[in-house]
């Protein structure tokens, strides 16, 4: 044979050499080996399965309690567990077959893996009713729009606008205390009853030996307002020479200093127990007189109580007394509210003392019982919540003290 035609036939047989090795499978897998993957697939296919079922199990369970019920038997249709519910004899055989397939068809890459494969599987779908049911509720929610969720923020009411004041009340400076004395008790309790009414803390001085001395001083003390003795002293003449009279129980110019401490003990013990202070009903002569104020001041210091001078005249001799006896007293500087009975005439009064509290840091302001029960009290409790809106604060003479 020529050389020629010699290459020809072994080039022709070479190729069907290679022709017969490529059909040949690259990787040959034993009976043992294919029953090993068979049994791997099918415990991979087993955990996801039962995976599967605890997870749609545990977001059943979580899932809150709706309103609507919601059916998953459509869903139950469409899912897949029924196939999954297989003999083990099936499931084997049917993974057998699966291997062996997958083995004659293997490329010489072999890029896939049985872990790979397995993960391929379809998966049962788990039902899913809560996007039905959120739905529905939500349907049955909008049926309702007149009903506030419970969960939105709910703004606090807007507070009307603070009424005008129709008083002109000068703000409060320098922690301006108003305290307020009722002068002239004694005589009509039911009068005291419309001052120990007032909304605010009041001092009440209550003259001794009168009709009704001891029912006003325990109305006073019932509705704990500060109880005082209105001690009563002599004054000067009147201009047509008429000489004034205090009344019973007082002070006058011709007593010694035991005469005017007995005289005032009495008084107190006549009021009974929690008086606190008490101060001179008018007295204009007497106040004058430095050694009588003296023996006031005496018994003020033993018996543990204030005295406030009234100050019915400017020449008061308190001042003196009280600095030998290094005793502090407590004095008027404010004008009396009521020495004309008008509600106008009264407010303007009412003002000048706003303006000594300004000034000092508090003013004592003198009212009277019977005289203007018709008027200071009404006008006092309509005042009252203006003063504090302005910064006043209110106080009795025992917190000076």
């Amino acid at each position: 044979m020529p050389p020629a035609k010699k290459r020809t036939t072994t080039k022709k047989t070479s190729r069907r050499t290679a022709r017969r090795k490529s059909r040949k499978p690259k990787i040959m897998l034993s009976a043992r080996k294919v029953y090993l993957l068979s049994g791997l697939i099918i415990f991979l296919c087993a955990a996801s399965l039962v995976c599967s079922i605890t997870l749609a199990n545990r977001s059943s369970e979580t899932e809150p309690d709706l309103p609507v019920a919601v059916s998953v038997q459509p869903a139950q249709k469409d899912s897949a567990p029924p196939k999954a519910t297989a003999t083990p004899a099936k499931q084997s055989a049917t993974s057998a077959k699966k291997a062996a397939s997958a083995a004659e068809k293997k490329s010489a890459s072999n890029s896939s893996s049985p872990v790979q494969n397995s993960s391929s599987a379809p998966k049962p779908a788990s039902p899913k009713p809560t996007a039905t049911s959120t739905k529905k509720s939500a349907t049955v929610a909008s049926a309702k729009p007149d009903k506030p969720h419970s969960d939105e923020p709910q703004l606090p009411p807007v507070p009307p606008p603070e009424p005008k004041s129709p008083f002109d009340i000068p703000p409060a400076k320098n922690g301006a205390t108003l305290i307020f004395v009722i002068d002239d008790a004694g005589l009509h309790a039911e009068n005291v009853r419309k001052y120990t009414a007032l909304p605010f803390p009041i001092a009440i001085a209550v003259l001794p030996h009168l009709a009704e001395t001891k029912e006003c001083a325990a109305e006073i003390r019932r509705a704990k307002k500060e109880l005082m003795l209105h001690q009563p002293m002599q004054a000067h003449s009147y201009p047509n020479g008429k000489i004034p009279n205090p009344g019973p129980g007082a002070i006058l110019p011709d007593m010694t200093t035991t005469q005017i401490a007995s005289t005032i003990k009495q008084n107190l013990d006549e009021l009974g127990a929690d008086v606190r202070g008490f101060n001179n009903h008018e007295g204009s002569l007497v106040t004058e007189n430095e050694i009588q104020m003296g023996a006031v001041l005496e018994v003020a210091l033993e018996r543990g109580l204030y005295f406030l001078d009234s100050r019915t005249t400017s020449h008061s001799a308190v001042p003196q007394a009280a600095l030998e006896r290094d005793m502090r007293y407590i004095a008027r500087f404010a004008p009396f509210l009521d020495n004309k009975i008008d509600r106008t005439e009264m407010l303007s009064e009412l003002y000048k003392g706003l303006e000594v509290a300004n000034k000092n840091g508090y003013a004592v302001i003198i009212g009277h019982v019977d005289k203007s029960v018709n008027v200071l009290p009404p006008l006092l409790t309509e005042i009252y919540p203006y003063l504090v809106q302005k910064g006043y604060k209110f106080s009795v003479p025992s917190m000076l003290k």
